[in-house]
C-alpha cells in the first residue's frame, strides 16, 4: 500500500515536472531591450512610471519631476550639420538634462561623437541673447557593448567630469558628466552586490530572459514592471519583425567590423550597392568576399 501511495506521488511529480518542461518549451524569447525600437518602445511617456525607476537607479538620485522628449533627434541649424539620435531624453527635477545611450557597434571616434552629443544637448537649451543661467546640468549615459581602447574600463561604469590637470579633484564645473557603462561588465557587478540596482538595470537590457533577472525582479519593481512591458511587445507580430531585423542588422554590422571594415570603407560599398555597381566591380575595388558584400547589402536593405 505504501509502495502504491509512493508510486502515485512519483508520477504526479513526474507530471508536474513534465508540464513545466512543456511551458518552458512553449515559452517565447522576449524581445531584448538593448535594440534601439525596443527600448524606444519602453521607455517613453506612456510608460513613465518604468522610465522613472529606470532613471532613478541609473543616477542613483531622487526624481521627483520628469520630463521625456519624444523627438529623438537632435536638431540641426544647418542643412549641413550632422544629425543626431538620441534614444532617451529626459528633464529631471527641473535642473538637469540626461540623454541615454544605446550602442552595440563600436564606432570610429567613438568618444569624439559622445562630446559631439553632449555639446547639442548643452547648447541648444538656450537662444541666442538668453541667459548662460538658464542651461541645465547636462548627464550623458553611454550603454555599449565594446571596449573603448583609449580608456581600457575595468568597471561595469565610469565616470568622467572635466578636471585640473595637477590635481584631479578639482572640478571645473559640475554641468558636465559623461557616464560609461559596460554591458559585459554587468554581471561581474552584479555577483559583488546583489543589491546593485545599477547592474539590476543593465542585466535587464542585456538579456531580460536569463535567470539573474527572475531573481531581480522580486526586489526591483521597476525592472518587474519593465519585463511585463517586454512581454507585451514580445506579443506584437509587427513589434517582433522589426525588431529581429534590427537585430540582424546589428549582427551583420558587427560582423563587418570584425572582418575589419572600417565605417568609412562601409560607406563608399553602401553607395556603389545604391548605384547598381556590378558586384563583380565592388568586390574587386573594396577587396571584399561575397559573403562581406552580402552582408553590407542587407545593411543597406534594413535602413530604406
Amino acid at each position: 500500500m505504501e509502495n502504491a501511495i509512493q508510486n502515485s506521488k512519483a508520477k504526479e511529480k513526474f507530471k508536474e515536472q513534465n508540464k513545466d518542461n512543456k511551458l518552458k518549451k512553449n515559452k517565447k524569447e522576449l524581445l531584448r531591450p538593448t535594440i534601439d525600437i525596443v527600448f524606444q518602445s519602453l521607455f517613453n511617456q506612456d510608460n513613465i512610471s518604468i522610465t522613472k525607476a529606470f532613471a532613478e537607479d541609473l543616477l542613483n538620485e531622487k526624481i521627483t519631476s520628469i520630463v521625456i522628449n519624444n523627438d529623438k533627434y537632435l536638431i540641426r541649424d544647418n542643412i549641413k550639420d550632422k544629425m543626431g539620435i538620441l534614444d532617451l531624453e529626459l528633464d529631471i527635477n527641473d535642473n538637469e538634462k540626461v540623454d541615454v545611450e544605446i550602442q552595440l557597434v563600436e564606432k570610429k571616434d567613438f568618444i569624439k561623437r559622445l562630446i559631439w552629443y553632449f555639446s547639442k544637448l548643452y547648447s541648444k537649451q538656450i537662444k541666442i541673447g538668453e541667459d548662460y543661467n538658464k542651461i541645465k546640468k547636462v548627464i550623458l549615459i553611454a550603454i555599449i557593448d565594446f571596449e573603448i581602447k583609449e580608456i581600457r574600463q575595468e568597471e561595469m561604469e565610469t565616470i568622467w567630469k572635466i578636471t585640473e590637470t595637477k590635481n584631479s579633484q578639482k572640478v571645473l564645473t559640475e554641468d558636465l558628466e559623461i557616464h560609461i557603462i559596460d554591458l559585459k561588465k554587468a554581471k561581474e557587478a552584479y555577483e559583488k552586490n546583489h543589491k546593485n540596482r545599477k547592474a539590476q538595470w543593465i542585466l535587464f537590457l542585456d538579456n531580460p530572459n536569463s535567470k539573474e533577472v527572475e531573481k531581480i525582479m522580486e526586489e526591483n519593481k521597476g525592472v518587474e514592471e519593465a519585463v511585463v512591458k517586454i512581454r507585451e511587445l514580445t506579443e506584437d507580430e509587427k513589434m517582433e519583425r522589426i525588431a529581429f531585423l534590427r537585430e540582424k542588422a546589428i549582427m551583420d554590422e558587427k560582423a563587418i567590423r570584425a572582418a575589419g571594415i572600417d565605417e568609412g570603407k562601409e560607406q563608399i560599398i553602401m553607395s556603389m550597392i545604391k548605384n547598381n555597381v556590378e558586384d563583380d566591380k565592388i568586390k574587386k575595388i573594396a577587396n571584399i568576399d561575397e559573403i562581406e558584400l552580402r552582408r553590407i547589402k542587407n545593411l543597406v536593405k534594413v535602413k530604406k
